[in-house]
């Protein structure tokens, strides 16, 4: 298999430790946002809950495979990292898609996720079949593979892959944006201008995150730093949809 004779060197566990850390932080404001949407029982919180946890999905292999690094002194097995790395990333941008149309435009939000959902099916049905029923094509080429000896950490995706969580980023970019503008131009209320600064915010920084690691080859210093937008992402992302109380505060006194 890709990982054979391989090892953890100091960029791989730069990578991997920092992806940690990213993902710690996601699922504590994750961990606030879920008690939050059992206690008021919304729905758009709940959502949100989910967009949270499964866009980080991309960064679980790192992370998570450099504690089972620690753990067994041995890389995740190709497949696991695939799945635990992928299978998750529908839930989000459909978790979002349902946010986003429900609040824009109500009356065509069925249709948009039903669209999703089959692409996003069908990017499900390609994944797990090269994956486990298709033992003589050339997977790597397909799926992923791991082009940085130095970090085997981070894998490069291929073809469809690629395609598909390219287009998930410009289409969550593009539609966050929109929403955060329209947030902010809502002026009986001021706690949705700042929901609207953090989110649009947010949105950048996530393509900046995402279009990096997806595709920039990078060294340690441009790890580390787009490691921090990750981080920065989520911190950024959980204000605009929930602003806590100390926040609402602090920009109040701040004004």
């Amino acid at each position: 298999m890709i990982f054979q004779g391989q090892y953890y060197s100091p960029m791989a566990q730069i990578s991997g430790f920092t992806a940690f850390i990213s993902l710690m932080i996601g699922f504590i404001l994750g961990g606030i946002v879920l008690i939050k949407a059992i206690k008021t029982r919304q729905r758009i919180i709940f959502l949100f809950f989910l967009c949270i946890i499964f866009t980080l999905s991309p960064w679980y292999p790192s992370g998570l495979g450099y504690i089972y690094w620690l753990i067994t002194e041995e890389p995740l097995p190709y497949k696991i990292y695939l799945v635990i790395g992928l299978a998750g990333v529908p839930i989000a941008i459909i978790a979002w898609l349902d946010i986003y149309m429900n609040t824009i435009n109500p009356g065509k939000k069925n249709l948009v996720l039903i669209l999703f959902t089959i692409f996003s099916v069908i990017f499900e049905i390609y994944l797990f079949y090269y994956l486990n029923f298709a033992p003589g094509a050339p997977v790597e080429e397909v799926l992923g593979v791991f082009d940085n000896p130095e970090n085997i950490t981070d894998i490069d995706y291929r073809s469809f892959v690629l395609i598909y969580l390219t287009s998930l980023i410009g289409i969550a970019v593009i539609t966050g944006i929109h929403f955060s503008i329209m947030s902010m131009k809502i002026e009986e209320n001021p706690e949705f201008k700042y929901k609207g600064r953090f989110l649009f915010v947010a949105f950048i920084l996530f393509g900046v995150a995402g279009i990096f690691d997806a595709i920039v080859p990078m060294d340690v210093f441009l790890l580390i730093i787009i490691r921090l937008v990750l981080m920065a992402t989520t911190f950024c992302f959980y204000v605009g949809f929930i602003l806590p109380k100390w926040v609402n505060k602090l920009l109040k006194i701040a004004e």
